[in-house]
């Protein structure tokens, strides 16, 4: 991540809530016939919250966000009509987050890959398509990893996956002091606590690409100053045969989910079962 971006998504976070409680969630529906259920899953000494509106289709789409950020980062997704049609759809808050734990990082994608799998097993969907952005990227990925019975579709946007890529930021040192904790926002000191250690988390991860047996679509920009657009390259790379496409998007930059949606939508279209 380059610090100039970074610099800006510190000084404004102050001012903006990464999170949308119960009440706000109603009132973003209140003109809707669907309204996405909250629950929230109790798992060992660790939370794990998402909302979802299941109709009983046949796929299931289950969005990942990335660092920081909360289940609402893909609200909008759930009053589209025409993904309503084809899927029912789950939203998360990663440990950390929202109402999983917030203040407190998980570390471990590996754990971080067992709380959602906890949530996939309250829905009986035999057709699973994960949608991951940036570090929910390679989270999605270790979710396919450790339990490919249970995901049947792989949608990585913009994503964390290359070790190589990760590289030494000072600042981060800086917000891991007391000092540095004191006066950054919460959310981004979650970001940060998970981040540092990212790439020993990618590395540890390189010989298990083989385990991934969904269909895959990477949509990576190719003016994203957060994430490298190599890193849709490894994932061609590393994923061989599931790999169906990289769908490069000219000029466009690490926010896909909310200035392309319909990019989203269609790969998820795309890996639907009819």
């Amino acid at each position: 991540m380059k610090f100039f971006p970074f610099v800006l998504l510190l000084f404004s976070a102050g001012c903006i809530d990464f999170s949308m409680d119960e009440e706000a969630m109603k009132k973003a529906f209140k003109e809707r016939d669907l309204v996405p259920l909250s629950k929230k899953l109790e798992v060992g000494d660790d939370q794990i919250h998402y909302v979802s509106i299941n109709q009983n289709k046949d796929n299931l789409a289950v969005f990942i966000h990335g660092s920081p950020g909360s289940w609402s980062a893909f609200v909008d997704y759930f009053k589209n009509d025409s993904l309503l049609r084809s899927y029912d759809l789950v939203s998360v808050d990663r440990p950390g987050y929202g109402l999983s734990d917030a203040g407190r990082p998980i570390i471990s994608l590996e754990r971080q890959a067992e709380l959602i799998a906890q949530v996939l097993n309250e829905f009986e969907h035999s057709h699973v398509v994960l949608v991951g952005h940036s570090l929910g990227g390679p989270i999605a990925a270790r979710l396919a990893m450790s339990y490919p019975e249970r995901v049947q579709g792989l949608i990585m946007v913009a994503p964390s996956i290359d070790p190589e890529m990760e590289r030494y930021e000072w600042y981060r040192t800086w917000i891991s002091t007391k000092v540095g904790g004191w006066i950054t926002p919460q959310d981004i000191w979650v970001s940060n606590a998970e981040i540092v250690p990212l790439k020993q988390e990618l590395e540890e991860m390189m010989p298990l690409w083989n385990k991934v047996k969904s269909k895959s679509i990477v949509i990576q920009g190719t003016s994203d100053m957060f994430v490298p657009k190599e890193n849709a390259e490894f994932a061609r790379k590393m994923l061989n045969d599931t790999l169906l496409e990289v769908r490069y998007l000219e000029d466009v930059n690490h926010f896909i989910p909310w200035t392309h949606p319909e990019t989203i939508i269609q790969a998820l279209l795309d890996l639907s079962v009819k």
